[in-house]
């Protein structure tokens, strides 16, 4: 691991865990102003999501009567762009997002992808956001402010007042109480990727009290019910639309949303370029955002001809996929380069409903022959974490000693001796090395080097294997149906970095993701263990007995051994000098995906001098 990648675990404990959620917004009220405040983003120390006392919200007046939140940041309390780094907002000009996916549908509800969050992303809104500055705080977004109940087991929304969908209706509270409904039970989608994430909400409990205020219930206190209204999913749709297109019109229809940027008339979901304009009647900031005029999104998924785009100034934002492009980014004189660690992690997943790996010994002796050091090094150039279930260097990371102690998840001192404990493991279990087993493997430059990585490990224990190569689509299909083979390597990331919604992403049977590791029809006693695990990681509000259920339920998924990060990544973004506003943000559902607070200024298109610039843009490690 390079010394670059600071350490961000938070010892701050002591304070209580529900404290981020329902205080994240401070400071005084004040009236919006359409321009920005210019001050210079916070900088912060503490983890994403981790459990931190945060600043007291100063209440407004008449704060906790019906129709006033108690949590209601004015627009130039939080939006505070790093224009002492880039300079004041510019108006107007086309950014081109250099994206690695198909843009194959837009069915976030039904089918989640990455694709599907970058197509919505810019079209649509969540109830809340973090702040696209700082990753401590949440912010309004389709809420203008929020009252959340004394024992944390509900939320009153405050929706803003006069905001429009796309078609110009007007939005109403139903638009996302129905939305919240459509999650929780699936209706009318293929496989809700939202209702593990908001299993904690009480339909019962939950009704508008007017067109602009909605009070969810909880079916008991959550410590993390508002980070949650901000992941990448939980975006709000328009009920009307839904009822005529239903989840065909999830898949094919991007016309009808509440965000920044319109799609521009006449496109076709599937074209891997995808044109969205300036909504001139958005919401925030009284007319203050969007700053661009045009967000044009490609999916190019050949690796090379991303970093070609990019060095020939067709593409202006990249989110960089390998070290090649790293570097090569890195030595432009033009363009900025931007690293820090991430919540992404790349995966090897074992079938255990498929004999052998129905067996926790043998999944062990798997696990125990991946040299995790040597793909750090292979395939990471060393800028790698060997971290356990939860992001390293957050305030949830399990003690080394923990996790260590857990045979195959630290790096060996000595790697050929485990791997011959590892096989002799298998050959006391009966595993039958003469079978060859399946990789399931998405038909993906970057995936296919590290699963070829992998099926090279799996050699090395004397286990035979055949890539059985997928077509995105397909591929995509099969994981959320879990209809893959007995080996699942894939790029993986930590939703939030949160042990409810983190680790229940992937380990909740309510979870479509489940499938990743059993496409099991049944919850056997093992599930049941997992999810009564996640359930009291939601529900515990006391920040020290919120870490020891955390540590259990990270001890215990390793022990299982369904899940294996062989490591987690460092990250790197990469821009042209005129791309203006961005800040370099842990959250996958961050502002990335919306691009409202980045601008173009063609007065630096000329700029030179950023050739090995690695640190110094916010947000990036310093």
């Amino acid at each position: 691991m390079k010394p670059w990648f600071k350490t961000l675990k938070a010892s701050v404990l002591l304070a209580l865990s529900i404290a981020l959620l329902l205080l994240v917004a401070c400071g005084p009220s004040a009236t919006a102003t359409p321009v920005p405040a210019t001050s210079q983003a916070p900088t912060s120390t503490t983890a994403p999501g981790a459990p931190t006392a945060a600043p007291q919200a100063t209440q407004p007046p008449g704060a906790g009567l019906t129709g006033s939140p108690k949590v209601a940041p004015s627009f130039s309390e939080y939006w505070n762009p790093p224009t002492g780094f880039y300079g004041e907002p510019v108006y107007g000009g086309t950014l081109r997002v250099n994206y690695e996916d198909p843009l194959e549908h837009a069915n976030v509800w039904g089918a989640f992808t990455g694709a599907t969050v970058r197509l919505r992303g810019v079209t649509h809104n969540r109830i809340l956001a973090e702040s696209p500055y700082d990753p401590n705080r949440l912010v309004p977004n389709l809420a203008r402010g929020w009252t959340t109940e004394p024992d944390a087991t509900g939320v009153t929304f405050f929706f803003h007042d006069g905001i429009t969908w796309h078609n110009g209706e007007p939005f109403t509270c139903e638009d996302a109480r129905f939305t919240i409904q459509t999650w929780l039970t699936s209706e009318g989608i293929t496989a809700s990727a939202m209702k593990a994430t908001l299993g904690f909400v009480d339909l019962d409990t939950t009704e508008c009290l007017d067109d602009n205020t909605l009070k969810v219930g909880f079916t008991g206190a959550n410590a993390a019910a508002l980070l949650a209204f901000t992941t990448r999913g939980a975006v709000i749709f328009n009920k009307a639309w839904f009822e005529a297109g239903g989840e065909e019109a999830m898949f094919q229809d991007l016309s009808v949303g509440t965000g920044p940027y319109v799609w521009d008339s006449g496109q076709t979901v599937g074209i891997d370029e995808q044109h969205f304009v300036r909504n001139e009647n958005y919401f925030k900031g009284d007319g203050a955002l969007p700053y661009l005029d045009e967000v044009v999104i490609f999916g190019i998924l050949d690796e090379s001809a991303q970093q070609a785009a990019m060095l020939a100034h067709q593409t202006d934002w990249h989110w960089v996929r390998n070290f090649g492009q790293y570097d090569a980014y890195v030595k432009h004189d033009q363009i900025n380069t931007v690293i820090r660690a991430t919540r992404g992690h790349h995966t090897l997943w074992l079938n255990r409903n498929n004999p052998p790996f129905d067996n926790v010994r043998v999944r062990q002796a798997i696990i125990m022959g991946m040299d995790r050091a040597a793909g750090i090094a292979v395939l990471q150039e060393g800028f790698g974490s060997a971290g356990f279930m939860m992001v390293p260097g957050s305030a949830w990371e399990l003690d080394r000693s923990l996790g260590c102690a857990v045979p195959g998840w630290c790096i060996a001192d000595d790697m050929d001796a485990q791997r011959a404990e590892a096989k002799g493991i298998l050959e006391e279990e009966g595993f039958d090395f003469d079978k060859t087993y399946l990789f399931t493997v998405e038909s993906d430059a970057q995936v296919v080097a590290r699963a070829t990585f992998m099926q090279e490990q799996l050699r090395l224990l004397g286990v035979k294997t055949d890539f059985d190569l997928v077509e995105t689509v397909a591929y995509r299909q099969q994981t959320s149906t879990g209809t893959w083979g007995d080996f699942l390597p894939r790029n993986d990331t930590m939703p939030a970095d949160d042990p409810f919604l983190g680790m229940g992403h992937y380990f909740n049977s309510a979870s479509v993701t489940n499938n990743h590791w059993c496409p099991c029809e049944n919850r056997d006693d093992i599930q049941i263990k997992m999810d009564d695990l996640l359930t009291q990681a939601g529900v515990t509000v006391d920040p020290v007995q919120r870490k020891a259920i955390s540590d259990e339920a990270q001890l215990f998924a390793m022990e299982q051994y369904w899940k294996f990060p062989i490591y987690w990544e460092q990250e790197a973004v990469s821009f042209w000098p005129e791309v203006r506003g961005y800040f370099h943000h842990p959250q996958p559902s961050g502002s990335h995906t919306n691009f409202e607070q980045m601008w173009i200024d063609p007065s630096h298109k000329d700029d030179k001098g950023f050739s090995g610039q690695t640190t110094g843009v916010p947000g990036g490690i310093n």
